[in-house]
């Protein structure tokens, strides 16, 4: 969903958000990012300084006053909160009822749902309230990956990974941490430490899949001879080892491969540059 026109004030000066480095200019872009990003709702968001650019840039001071309300009720309940935190691992996630109370209101400020979507909407605000902090952590981690902000997703899975209670979430759950780490890893063209993050998920849970990744991205850093004397050392399976090499270098003569190839040759290699610089700063910043 998006909006072509924007019905109400748009501010001089933008809010902005840091979870995805953007500002935006108006209300309905806010209820943009709030309605399909709902995991990264958090504390860099909803907080005084969101309501006070409501109320100066945009002028709407009667949602001003109802949010800055919500925020205040539950300030004694968010610093409770953090006391009996303290010591574990900080997260900075709202409790979901503080979201659905914030958030809400300015849906309804923007009209910018219709009940059926906002009731959707408040049923995915209750499930995630019920998912451990660490799953909610994760699935900030997984949406970071997808638009390709790689190290603030690094920062999010080594953070899950450092209050690790194996007894609380299983071996499943860290493997995919594990493996979601490496992609981010590769991601910024980390590819020894994708390797050793692949690893540690297929040592966790022993799949082909976390095992092809692994096996991918080994001649990516390591000289032919390293390579083998590494598949020597895991006394890995030769057959499929072999059956991966030979699947990537069928991937290599896909007509979509040859077609991208074809593009790059053809293209300016300094606009190519630019581009990949650009994605690279993107994906590296904090």
């Amino acid at each position: 969903m998006s909006y072509d026109l924007c019905l109400l004030r748009q501010a001089n000066q933008p809010y902005y958000i840091e979870n995805i480095r953007t500002g935006i200019y108006s209300l309905e872009e806010l209820c943009f990012y709030l309605y399909n990003n709902i995991c990264l709702i958090d504390e860099s968001i909803l907080n005084e300084k969101l309501c006070d650019w409501i109320r100066d840039e945009l002028h709407l001071n009667r949602l001003y006053r109802q949010l800055y309300d919500q925020l205040q009720k539950m300030e004694e309940s968010s610093r409770k909160n953090q006391t009996a935190q303290r010591g574990a691992h900080e997260d900075k996630s709202f409790p979901q009822s503080l979201a659905a109370s914030f958030v809400l209101p300015i849906f309804r400020e923007a009209g910018y749902l219709t009940s059926a979507q906002m009731h959707e909407y408040q049923e995915q605000l209750a499930k995630l309230e019920v998912q451990s902090d660490e799953m909610k952590q994760k699935l900030r981690g997984d949406y970071l990956v997808k638009e390709k902000m790689f190290a603030r997703a690094v920062l999010m899975y080594r953070q899950i990974l450092k209050n690790r209670n194996p007894g609380k979430l299983g071996t499943q759950f860290y493997a995919a941490i594990w493996n979601n780490l490496g992609a981010a890893y590769a991601g910024m063209f980390r590819f020894e430490e994708a390797a050793d993050c692949f690893l540690e998920s297929w040592r966790l849970m022993k799949t082909k899949e976390t095992f092809r990744k692994y096996i991918s991205a080994l001649p990516l850093f390591l000289s032919n001879d390293e390579y083998q004397k590494r598949l020597k050392e895991l006394q890995s399976d030769e057959y499929l080892a072999r059956t991966i090499q030979e699947h990537n270098a069928k991937l290599c003569e896909t007509p979509e491969f040859l077609s991208h190839a074809e593009q790059v040759k053809t293209r300016p290699l300094d606009e190519t540059i630019e581009e990949l610089k650009t994605q690279y700063s993107k994906s590296t910043r904090i």
